[in-house]
């Protein structure tokens, strides 16, 4: 004797079907179902197996046990309130990492900009307190952007300790595409950069203001493309930290801060060199070697850091 179709509803509410989600699941008709549970029909071998699977149920349960309603109460309904408050979180959640990303990207773009812009200050009104505005400018609205950035973040951490997940596989896998391609993209900007750096330093050696004119030329793109590096990298934080809460149950984002505190430490000792060997010795073209240097070391203390 058997109570399949006495135990299929059962456990079929029990698992949160209704007959047309249960047939779409194992890929038959909402009739065929509905058959099932009238006792007209039983389905064939194979399909009680993936039917048990379905439902988290022995064969025992599902044929032989005569199951009630008492024992398998259907799942409660899901909490209206709840889900909302989860979703506005996700979307203020996702809006601030893509700011907040923005907002350091800029401020790293402004960051090694700040060096053109000194470059570009010296090409036009040479070897005279002027030449150091675009620089300060360029520094002053890094500042303005990193402060900013980093107490909006600091706040919202504050406010939102734990982060469940939000990102799907799906999501996640369509940013890693982009993540690998944006790398890759900024990397060979770089070393686009160190080319034209060596093609317009040779290209305009003839000229007075050649070898600056060149290497503004090299920050600009590098700035650019380190700028593309570090929004990648706090994205791919903000999909990497969703995925960590799914193991630990919250989020937190940890910026490397001894490599950007060596990376800053070497910059800054790059354009203290630089500014006193233009206006001490004045010998602001060959002391702008200073500046690829300084940007190759950071790289390689940014790439053997521990993270």
């Amino acid at each position: 004797m058997t109570h399949f179709e006495h135990n299929l509803p059962i456990l079929r509410r029990r698992a949160g079907y209704t007959q047309e989600g249960l047939a779409e699941a194992l890929g038959v008709s909402r009739q065929a179902v509905s058959k099932w549970e009238s006792g007209q029909s039983l389905p064939e071998a194979a399909t009680l197996l993936t039917l048990a699977d379905l439902l988290s149920c022995t064969l025992d349960q599902l044929m032989r046990e005569e199951l009630s309603e008492a024992d398998f109460p259907p799942p409660p309904a899901p909490d209206t309130e709840a889900e909302e408050a989860r979703f506005a979180l996700f979307v203020a959640y996702d809006q601030h990492m893509d700011r907040f990303s923005a907002l350091m990207a800029a401020g790293v773009f402004l960051s090694v900009a700040s060096v053109a812009a000194l470059l570009a200050g010296y090409l036009k009104w040479g070897d005279t307190g002027l030449m150091v505005l675009p620089f300060f400018l360029c520094v002053a609205a890094a500042v303005f952007l990193f402060v900013w950035g980093g107490i909006a973040h600091s706040d919202f951490r504050k406010a939102h300790p734990d982060i469940p997940p939000f990102y799907n596989a799906d999501a996640i896998a369509a940013f890693r595409k982009v993540f690998r391609a944006g790398i890759a993209a900024a990397v060979a900007a770089i070393l686009v950069a160190v080319a034209l750096l060596i093609g317009l330093s040779v290209l305009w050696q003839s000229q007075p203001s050649g070898g600056a004119a060149a290497c503004t030329v090299f920050f600009l793109v590098v700035a650019a493309a380190v700028a593309v590096l570090v929004y990648l990298g706090i994205e791919h934080s903000k999909y990497h930290g969703s995925v960590a809460a799914a193991e630990t149950g919250s989020y937190e984002y940890k910026p490397n801060e001894a490599a950007d505190r060596r990376c800053g430490f070497i910059m800054s000792a790059a354009t203290i060199i630089f500014l006193v060997a233009g206006f001490v010795f004045n010998a602001w073209h060959p002391a702008w070697v200073v500046f690829p240097v300084g940007g190759l070391l950071c790289g390689m203390v940014s790439g053997t850091a521990k993270k």
